[in-house]
């Protein structure tokens, strides 16, 4: 056995063992060699023979690396602060706050927004139903059997010189002056007493003749408003039901009044343009528009076939249907002439008046013999 190679190697020798430099000879009865301990503690353990076989540092008998340490070292060495998995959790922590603050943020303001459009849609509302209260006390000097109203037209110019006439409509909230103008966009934002306000105004078509019940046609608008005023309830009449409540349906001029009673209402797209057609030219062309609106109504009178042949006026009145916004279709009721009676004040015009309350109460007068035959009420 060479005595320069010994279990602790070439640095030490086991206790017991002779020293490489001793001429002693080595028992022959040795006793195995224990672990030795020195002054300092535990010797150091060999190096483990295992070697890396692939890698980039497997020459060297290297340690292993750990994914971590590699990645640590690679930023480290790129000059980037190297991976921490602890300061991913205080990131994603600090982001997740961020997010939150800013959707309540955007949350909170659109609760204002929406508070404060309710808020000026009511007061609009009660605005609007405070001028038009205030007009009927006005221009309704009294009123007649089913509630009719008669009404002060002078008064009403005074106010509004566009009025033409009134709408009503027995056991609803419509009870409205009528305007028109060369523009049928003038009144959809503007009272009758010409304040701003988007519940707006009751008007006629404007190629429809003044004051209406003159054209085959005429056409009169209002809003569907969200608090049942206006012309609200001409598109509940979409339904049966709502539809067979309204018997009669009256309209005001400073010559006439005329009575109409429902013939249909239907359901057409924004873009139906008959509904505003004065004059279809012949009475075939008429009577093929009332039979066309016919078949689109949702809902209409039992004998409405047979008043469609021998009706030569009606009043169409129109409004946005439906509760989702935006409203693309509308809802048009349209009425078939029952009775004209001409108003006992209308020669109390003036001189300018007075001859147009004449052609009036002609007109009134073929109205209703041309209605002779039509259903009583």
């Amino acid at each position: 056995m060479d005595s320069k190679k010994s279990s602790g190697g070439s640095h030490f020798a086991p206790k017991g063992a002779a020293s490489p430099h001793s001429s002693q000879p080595r028992s022959q009865a040795q006793p195995a060699p224990r672990a030795m301990t020195s002054a300092r503690g535990v010797q150091p353990v060999r190096p483990s023979s295992y070697t890396r076989t692939s890698g980039s540092r497997a020459a060297g008998g290297a340690r292993f690396a750990s994914a971590s340490t590699a990645r640590s070292g690679a930023a480290t060495r790129s000059g980037a602060s190297p991976y921490s998995r602890a300061a991913q959790p205080q990131k994603t922590g600090r982001a997740r706050r961020v997010i939150s603050t800013i959707l309540i943020v955007v949350g909170v303001a659109l609760l204002a927004t929406s508070a404060g459009i309710f808020i000026k849609a009511q007061l609009g509302y009660k605005e609007a139903s405070s001028s038009y209260q205030k007009i009927q006390e006005q221009a309704i000097t009294e009123t007649s059997g089913d509630g009719v109203p008669q009404i002060d037209f002078d008064a009403l110019a005074a106010i509004n010189p566009d009025v033409v006439g009134w709408i009503y409509v027995p056991g609803t909230v419509i009870n409205y002056p009528v305007v028109q103008t060369d523009n049928n966009s003038t009144y959809l934002h503007k009272l009758f007493s010409a304040n701003d306000n988007n519940v707006g105004t009751i008007f006629m078509d404007m190629d429809d003749t003044a004051p209406g019940m003159v054209d085959q046609q005429t056409t009169i608008y209002g809003h569907h408003m969200n608090d049942g005023s206006m012309f609200k309830y001409i598109d509940n009449t979409l339904s049966q039901d709502a539809f067979d409540t309204v018997k009669n349906v009256y309209y005001i001029t400073r010559d006439a009044t005329y009575k109409l009673k429902p013939l249909y209402t239907m359901q057409v797209e924004d873009s139906y343009n008959n509904a505003r057609v004065a004059n279809f030219g012949d009475a075939a062309a008429f009577t093929s528009y009332l039979q066309e609106g016919l078949t689109k109504a949702k809902a209409k009178a039992s004998d409405a076939g047979e008043r469609i042949q021998s009706a030569d006026k009606v009043l169409a009145l129109v409004t946005c249907a439906g509760e989702i916004i935006p409203r693309t279709t509308r809802a048009v009721m349209v009425c078939t002439v029952d009775q004209a009676t001409p108003r006992a004040d209308a020669s109390a015009a003036g001189s300018g008046d007075a001859a147009a309350a004449t052609d009036g109460t002609a007109a009134a007068t073929d109205a209703t013999t041309a209605t002779t035959d039509q259903p009583a009420a």
